[in-house]
């Protein structure tokens, strides 16, 4: 078989020429392509004013919903009975609560809780689990349960329960002095509200009774806390009540994303996945931008969501999340425009053949070409360029932009990688230079690696040591460090920079104790009697430090210099008298205090300081010794 001939390539010159001579028929698809997009924005116009018409009704529904709730806890101050002892009896307030509660089924319970501990208590009985009301010896027919706890300068608190029917007539009284756990004042509705002269509300919280989660909205009164309680399931049973919930999802969402009440998730009927459906509005809302109204693809269908605020009692404010079929919402529009491009398509049919052809044949390359240098402009050098255009200069700019890519990929082996993709995104030249930044460095080197090196061949230690970075850089690149450099079997990272990086002082920690467990498992294979154990010791220190290009014009390295650095060598350092593998300065101490495990290694004379300094050991995550 003899040699390939070269593929035959043409100047773009000779193809936009052929481009040209077809024109005349380009202007059919032209004609066809604008009245597409006409009518796509027609009807997204439309669907986006049918998603804020539906989620303005949802809202108000809502209002006329919690505002109640609102009033009740706003104006309880003003009760003339609110501030009257509760009895064994029950309280003056009964009648008013049982209205309430018959009057508005949003609501589950009504507490007045007393600075005293007393407390009481009408509720619905809907709100809870059959179990829970047998455990409690409801009778059949209880509608109400009022509880009525009483402490005051009594020596045992007394609790008593009591079932009444629809029109509060006593079914049932339970009594109970042996254990009295339940007191307000440890809940959050009262401690919430207690030390405020407003009405305020609860994040989510599990009920006492149903054990099920809620919300209580709570105001303070001259000798305690009036409480309202509605539980999410409500919430829920609401949502699934709207018509939108037929087909669509409808959810509360709080500003982290956590969900406080939704629609049912059964499948809708054309077979979209609900599920799915909500995960995007909660991926929507822990990442909010401008556009509230979106369309994403839900298994493989596209659904349309919104995204606005509603209040949910107290003034608080969470997310109210609608999605929808886009051919609920924009279908009938769909259709049209559909019929619309059909017809222009069978008209300009007997010209477009040519047209896409060409089109697609010079399209096809460049566009591989725009997601090439996309994945060079976010550092992902992996997957060479194709270079099999047939047209000369499309097909040069292939063979350099892959020239590029191996440049980078040669030239980010020696440079921290965020910093080469920081330079490309801002299209800089590295100059000497530096700048103050908050950082958290680190340092690290292994004990006993010098009586190791003398005892085994260069090639042995080289290999091992190439074994050890090779975890060293991976764990901490997980933990969003940037390697400043390797000295020997020593390595030195920082925090913050060139990118920077949220809690750093925290990551860092964790990516200390992430590199001891690692670096162990890797040394520990290396089995050798006649050598001392290795051991990695760890040095942390966080504050500010100059950072940027240090060296001349023909050679730069991005470093970190200053105290901060030279702090957190000599803790690592520290680790031999300490008979520590972690060590971190006391300011790092006090920044990651309550979130990582410290103890205080007591002090040291470091050299360059005069007095002696507190230092602290870094612990595990499973460590029972705590700071």
């Amino acid at each position: 078989m003899g040699p390939m001939k070269p593929l035959s390539r043409f100047s773009i010159t000779v193809s936009l020429f052929t481009v040209t001579l077809s024109v005349a028929l380009a202007l059919a698809a032209t004609i066809i392509s604008y009245t597409h997009y006409a009518n796509r924005e027609t009807a997204l116009t439309a669907g986006r004013e049918l998603m804020e018409r539906s989620a303005e009704v949802v809202r108000l529904q809502t209002a006329s919903l919690i505002e109640p709730i609102n009033a009740i806890a706003r104006y309880s101050g003003d009760w003339l009975d609110v501030n009257v002892d509760p009895k064994a009896s029950g309280h003056p307030a009964r009648k008013r609560l049982i209205s309430f509660l018959s009057a508005m089924p949003q609501i589950a319970n009504i507490y007045i809780g007393y600075e005293d501990g007393s407390n009481y208590l009408v509720g619905a009985t809907r709100t809870l689990p059959e179990a829970r009301l047998e455990e409690m010896g409801a009778p059949e027919g209880t509608v109400f349960r009022e509880q009525v706890i009483l402490r005051g300068d009594r020596s045992r608190p007394v609790q008593i329960d009591r079932f009444l029917d629809e029109n509060s007539v006593t079914l049932h009284t339970n009594s109970n002095e042996d254990e009295v756990l339940y007191d307000p004042r440890e809940r959050p509705w009262y401690k919430q509200a207690i030390d405020s002269p407003l009405v305020e509300r609860t994040d989510v919280y599990l009920f006492t009774g149903s054990k099920r989660p809620g919300l209580t909205v709570s105001k303070r009164h001259p000798r305690g806390v009036v409480g309202v309680d509605i539980t999410l399931s409500d919430l829920s049973s609401f949502l699934d009540s709207e018509p939108q919930a037929k087909t669509g999802v409808l959810a509360i969402i709080s500003h982290e994303g956590t969900l406080l009440a939704h629609s049912s998730l059964k499948d809708s009927p054309d077979g979209g996945d609900r599920y799915a459906a909500l995960a995007a509005l909660q991926d929507q809302v822990r990442n909010p931008d401008r556009d509230t109204i979106k369309t994403v693809e839900v298994s493989g269908h596209p659904w349309m969501t919104h995204i606005s605020a509603i209040g949910l009692g107290a003034g608080e404010r969470e997310n109210l999340a609608i999605a929808l079929p886009s051919h609920e919402v924009i279908g009938e529009i769909t259709k049209a425009s559909r019929r619309t491009i059909l017809v222009s398509a069978l008209i300009a049919l007997c010209s477009i053949p040519l047209i896409w052809l060409v089109s697609r044949s010079l399209s096809r390359p460049l566009k591989t070409l725009a997601k090439g240098t996309q994945r060079i402009r976010n550092f992902d050098l992996d997957r060479p360029f194709s270079q099999s255009s047939v047209v000369n200069e499309v097909f040069q700019l292939e063979t350099a932009l892959d020239q590029m890519r191996t440049s980078l990929l040669t030239f980010g082996r020696y440079v921290p990688k965020a910093l080469v993709q920081q330079m490309i995104k801002r299209q800089e030249t590295p100059e000497p230079g530096g700048e103050k930044r908050d950082v958290t460095v680190l340092f690290m080197d292994i004990e006993n690696f010098t009586a190791m090196s003398s005892k085994l061949p260069p090639e042995e230690v080289m290999n091992r040591m190439s074994r050890y970075f090779e975890v060293v850089t991976q764990t901490l690149l997980e933990h969003e460090a940037t390697i400043d450099k390797f000295i020997g079997d020593a390595v030195m990272a920082f925090w913050n920079a060139p990118n920077l990086v949220e809690d750093h002082p925290v990551k860092a920690c964790r990516a200390a104790l992430a590199v001891i467990e690692a670096c162990k498992a890797e040394t520990d294979s290396w089995s050798d009697e006649d050598i001392l154990p290795l051991r990695t010791r760890i040095g942390l220190h966080a504050g500010e430090a100059i950072v940027g290009n240090v060296g001349s014009s023909d050679r730069l390295n991005y470093t970190a210099l200053g105290d901060t650095v030279n702090f957190a060598s000599r803790l690592e350092g520290l680790n031999r008298d300490k008979k520590t593998s972690i060590l971190i300065s006391a300011e790092l101490a006090t920044r990651v205090e309550g979130r990582i495990k410290v103890r205080s290694a007591g002090e040291a004379q470091i050299k360059g300081y005069e007095d002696a300094i507190e230092v602290f050991e870094l612990l595990p995550e499973d460590n029972n010794v705590e700071a």
